[in-house]
């Protein structure tokens, strides 16, 4: 009966050597190694949004510490691993102030950046796009929380299909109204009544300003081509019709034309010369040549010699 009783407590042995081995510590973590797709990572994406639209987001990804362990470091020697993200295939249309923050004792890497103009003023308020296929787990006027589940694959994983678990929260800014995330378009709005009241005129009227202006614009520009394409005026100037003085009668003195002794005086000629009429000769003293004073006059005034 004893020798019956050996092979049974070998055979009672073999199955609990068999289940020490299956779940000793290095077996587990040499078998997660060699699974693919045996790993899952968590994401909670934190984004800030200030009055005018600009936003600050903060973005913590939690790894599995033996896939982190064996090639977390790779991360820190290819940062810009962690940014190709950003940069191509979302909803950020600019990073500003991009920093990271690598912890591989808990196997998470904070990522913090800037982008301005998250948000859109649109006619009916202010729009976030680009959360689509999120489910909304809370939303008030101050805060929106979504939440998905992925099968990531791209540079965060080094390209290894993991799954990952997604937290989005939204903090609107302060006096935010009439919050609503649709699911359908991913979009999320809401009001600000605080910013919407402290625009300006020109904000407030926009589309009438901008007809006034491009009038105004339209008429200068017709106004200068009338000024580059007018033709200028003639340069010659009128013609003037010269004074004729009749002769004078005999027995007469000829009326003097005004001007007529500064016309001489300044050596310009006599005046009528140019048109051709002869101007009457005045008469002189043929021995001083002091003017005489009529036709009648027989003796000069000045030298009192007597005229011929």
């Amino acid at each position: 009966m004893v020798k019956e009783k050996k092979p049974a407590r070998i055979l009672l042995l073999i199955p609990l050597l068999a289940a020490l081995l299956l779940f000793s510590p290095h077996a587990a973590t040499a078998q997660g190694l060699g699974e693919e797709g045996g790993f899952t990572l968590s994401e909670e994406l934190r984004i800030e949004i200030n009055e005018v639209g600009d936003a600050h987001i903060t973005d913590v990804i939690e790894y599995d510490q033996a896939w982190f362990d064996e090639y977390g470091y790779l991360f820190e020697e290819n940062p810009n691993l962690l940014s190709r993200r950003y940069r191509s295939d979302s909803n950020v249309g600019e990073v500003e102030d991009f920093d990271v923050d690598i912890n591989a004792r808990k196997a998470t890497i904070t990522i913090s950046f800037d982008t301005p103009g998250l948000a859109y003023y649109l006619s009916g308020g202010w729009t976030v796009f680009g959360y689509g296929n999120r489910s909304p787990v809370r939303e008030s006027d101050d805060e929106l929380v979504l939440e998905a589940a992925w099968t990531l694959n791209n540079e965060w994983t080094l390209f290894e299909p993991m799954e990952l678990e997604e937290r989005v929260i939204i903090d609107l800014p302060a006096g935010a109204q009439e919050a609503h995330f649709d699911e359908d378009s991913g979009a999320l709005t809401y009001r600000l009544p605080v910013a919407e009241t402290g625009k300006g005129f020109l904000a407030a009227h926009k589309t009438m300003m901008i007809i006034i202006f491009s009038l105004l614009m339209a008429l200068s520009f017709l106004l200068l081509l009338y000024l580059f394409t007018r033709r200028p005026a003639s340069g010659r100037p009128a013609a003037v019709t010269p004074s004729i003085m009749p002769p004078a009668a005999p027995g007469t003195t000829p009326p003097v034309m005004e001007g007529a002794g500064k016309t001489q005086t300044e050596g310009t000629g006599i005046p009528g010369q140019e048109a051709g009429v002869s101007a009457p000769t005045p008469s002189f003293c043929s021995k001083c040549g002091y003017p005489r004073a009529s036709a009648q006059e027989r003796f000069c005034r000045k030298c009192g010699a007597p005229h011929g």
